[in-house]
């Protein structure tokens, strides 16, 4: 996965935790030979993570490729004599439309910062930033919380995403809201002590669950809770906001960091929806 596939650490992360899964529910069947695995073994497996985990169908999708990428390996280096997987195909993706705010609700969650507990007011500045890139860059969670303050460029107002998705850097330009906020955020962290950009509470780079709590935490002081607004809504908003303001899809893609441009699409097939109701109401 790494080496040959390239794939980033998210992802063999998740490749691995699917596969321990996957061999939980063998050793439960006592089947503890590769060999013995068969086709309808690995259909049992999706029903049981289909019903007994409640998992959504793309989620199940994806466990679907996972199996399926794993014998497909045993079958290329004939570990395995037969791939059970052979027959069983990945339901087709259907292209949801993305969850997305409108800039009234971005500025909200925000401002909601200034209204949090007195325990978090230190954070202001921190916090506020965090928001402000997940909008102003369209980033993606794991790239926001692995950015360091080398990847900035304060003078050119500039960001580098390193090794985003698929291993590709991207440079996005800075919005002046994120300059003058960086240049509050850097005057609170001098003398810088880590190359991490965004740091909690013990100094050390901010984890991925501290991140999904303070989320969660503005969410609902902004009162968008029930929304089901997540990290990625503002990414959504970002590229559907700048398609909007007639930006060329082409430099949509390119910030966004999308390989094809059939991805960045939706967002075209989003507004055209959203033109349609108003169409509609008339």
């Amino acid at each position: 996965m790494k080496i040959e596939r390239i794939a980033s650490s998210s992802t063999i992360y998740d490749y691995n935790k699917e596969l321990i899964r996957f061999f939980d529910f063998l050793s439960s069947k006592n089947i503890l030979d590769i060999n013995l695995i068969s086709t309808r073994i690995i259909r049992q497996y999706f029903y049981y993570a289909k019903e007994k985990r409640g998992l959504g169908s793309s989620t199940i999708s994806k466990v679907i490729a996972i199996i399926k990428s794993f014998f497909n390996y045993l079958e290329e280096e004939d570990i395995t004599v037969k791939n059970p997987t052979r027959k069983i195909g990945v339901p087709k993706k259907i292209n949801k439309i993305p969850s997305v705010m409108s800039k009234y609700e971005v500025d909200s969650v925000i401002r909601s910062v200034d209204f949090a507990p007195l325990r978090c007011r230190k954070n202001t500045i921190r916090d506020k930033l965090i928001l402000s890139l997940l909008y102003y860059t369209g980033i993606r969670r794991n790239e926001l919380l692995n950015l360091n303050w080398s990847n900035l460029n304060l003078e050119k107002n500039t960001l580098i995403v390193r090794s985003g998705k698929g291993n590709k850097d991207r440079l996005i330009p800075l919005h002046k809201i994120l300059t003058e906020l960086l240049d509050k955020y850097l005057d609170k962290r001098l003398p810088l002590k880590t190359d991490a950009l965004i740091i909690g509470e013990q100094g050390r780079r901010m984890c991925k669950c501290s991140f999904v709590n303070l989320l969660k935490m503005y969410l609902a002081i902004s009162g968008l809770k029930r929304k089901g607004y997540t990290a990625h809504s503002f990414r959504h908003s970002f590229a559907t906001h700048l398609v909007e303001a007639g930006v060329d899809l082409f430099k949509v893609q390119k910030l966004l960091g999308h390989a094809s441009l059939d991805t960045t699409k939706i967002y075209i097939n989003f507004n055209s929806s959203q033109m349609a109701k108003a169409v509609g109401r008339l």
